[in-house]
């Protein structure tokens, strides 16, 4: 048996419902010479004839009846395929972005807005997720790409760096007596701070560093949110940890950020992606634009 064309199936199909090969090769824009080779290479691979010639139409054989079921159903599939493809490789389509509570609260806003406007057939959903489950969401395909911090090299998972940053104390601007060029970690032992809640996002990464330090700091208040710590602050009710990035945004007010050292702690922020994965059309395109944007902008964090 020779192969199947789909091409053989739909001038079958066409005859079938019209029992007429001028009319069915007036819809399909054929000759009719070619859809009766058509219809006769189909014959050949399936061995049977699937038409009685009669002097006014074309008479369906059993053959026929048994197999235009089966044509419509793999034409069918034919198309939802070259559909499913198309949407994969048009340039619109939907992008759906794994992100931390914070950073969907903070620093992603802008840059999706940016990437929009830029690209306005790509509609973005953002999944926010707890720190936590930020790269389990990426590794098992939850999410397109990711927007967060990944903290070190991962066999399952690429990120390029779009914001250089690192921890900083993060007061009131009135805050007196203290230097504002850099604190040591040691230094902070006398400041009260609003930290979020231990294992919960930089909360690891502090109490690694002041263990490591043997500094016991005072914790004022226990949020849920960086950005409720953030928030206390800018009332003037405590202090908190935070990278500068995030505290330098202008929707909190009223704050000093101040590096700390001894040692300094990077916190920088990445758009991740599955290494053995290529990236869908949308997500390439939301990370050329967000190397583009980490180009753009000072990347003082230092």
């Amino acid at each position: 048996m020779t192969r199947i064309k789909l091409r053989q199936l739909n001038c079958f199909l066409e005859v079938f419902q019209r029992k007429k090969i001028a009319l069915a090769a007036e819809q399909l824009h054929m000759t009719q010479s070619a859809v009766s080779m058509s219809l006769k290479q189909l014959e050949e691979s399936v061995g049977a004839p699937l038409f009685d010639r009669t002097t006014r139409s074309l008479v369906p054989t059993l053959a026929a009846i048994e197999l235009a079921p089966v044509a419509e159903r793999m034409l069918r599939d034919s198309r939802h395929m070259e559909n499913m493809f198309r949407h994969t490789q048009a340039r619109g389509g939907r992008l759906s972005i794994a992100t931390t509570p914070t950073l969907a609260q903070t620093l992603l806003p802008r840059l999706i807005a940016g990437f929009v406007a830029a690209h306005k057939e790509v509609r973005v959903d953002v999944i926010d997720v707890t720190p936590e489950h930020f790269a389990v969401t990426l590794a098992s395909g939850q999410a397109d790409i990711g927007f967060g911090f990944l903290g070190h090299d991962d066999t399952e998972l690429k990120q390029h760096r779009v914001f250089e940053d690192q921890l900083c104390l993060v007061m009131p601007s009135a805050t007196p007596g203290i230097e504002h060029d850099h604190v040591t970690w040691r230094g902070l032992q006398r400041i009260p701070l609003a930290l979020t809640r231990p294992g919960y996002g930089i909360r690891d990464i502090i109490d690694k560093t002041t263990l490591a330090a043997g500094v016991s700091l005072q914790v004022s208040h226990e949020v849920g949110l960086l950005t409720t710590a953030l928030a206390l602050t800018s009332q003037g009710l405590t202090n908190t940890i935070a990278p500068r990035q995030i505290a330098r945004l202008p929707f909190f007010a009223g704050l000093s950020v101040c590096p700390i050292r001894a040692p300094a702690i990077r916190r920088d922020v990445s758009v991740v992606f599955q290494a053995h994965r290529t990236p869908s059309p949308a997500a390439q395109r939301f990370l050329d634009y967000a190397k583009d944007y980490s180009k753009a902008i000072p990347q003082n964090a230092t």
